[in-house]
């Protein structure tokens, strides 16, 4: 199979991308992770917070974009869905658990103050032209180091 000449969002690695995008957002100043952020667990399913709460704050950061590029217009109660977790209860059958709200409302909070991610009322979030732009760019280049291999 050949490698598509177009490189977006859907062509290259999701892992890949999220990792590149990670990178790039941290030399925005506009997005750093809070100074209690260490303290909080990304979900009440979980027993305990993310090793690394600063790299964790920028690879959510960069997986919000990336869902915001794929599925236009979310809001937070849907993030909260689609980054559900399943809560262990022993013997008893596991249930789904929303993810902290608090964590993805002050990711896209920051994000929307670096011109990445924009509000729409009543609707939800969506991203900017330049939110598009870097996205693009970073799956461009993922996409001509890889077939420059």
């Amino acid at each position: 199979m050949s490698t598509p000449r177009i490189a977006n969002v859907f062509t290259v690695d999701p892992a890949e991308l999220i990792e590149s995008l990670a990178e790039k957002l941290k030399t925005y100043s506009e997005i750093n992770p809070p100074l209690e952020s260490k303290y909080w667990k990304t979900s009440c399913a979980k027993e305990f917070p993310p090793e690394d709460s600063e790299l964790f704050w920028f690879i959510r950061s960069a997986s919000l974009l990336r869902k915001l590029a794929i599925k236009q217009n979310l809001g937070v109660r849907r993030l909260r869905k689609i980054y559900s977790s399943n809560q262990k209860k022993g013997h008893n059958p596991s249930h789904s658990r929303p993810a902290a709200g608090k964590i993805i409302r002050r990711c896209l909070q920051q994000l929307e103050k670096a011109g990445l991610v924009n509000t729409i009322e009543g609707i939800g979030r969506k991203l900017t032209p330049e939110g598009q732009s870097l996205i693009d760019k970073v799956a461009h280049e993922l996409h001509r180091a890889k077939s420059g291999e």
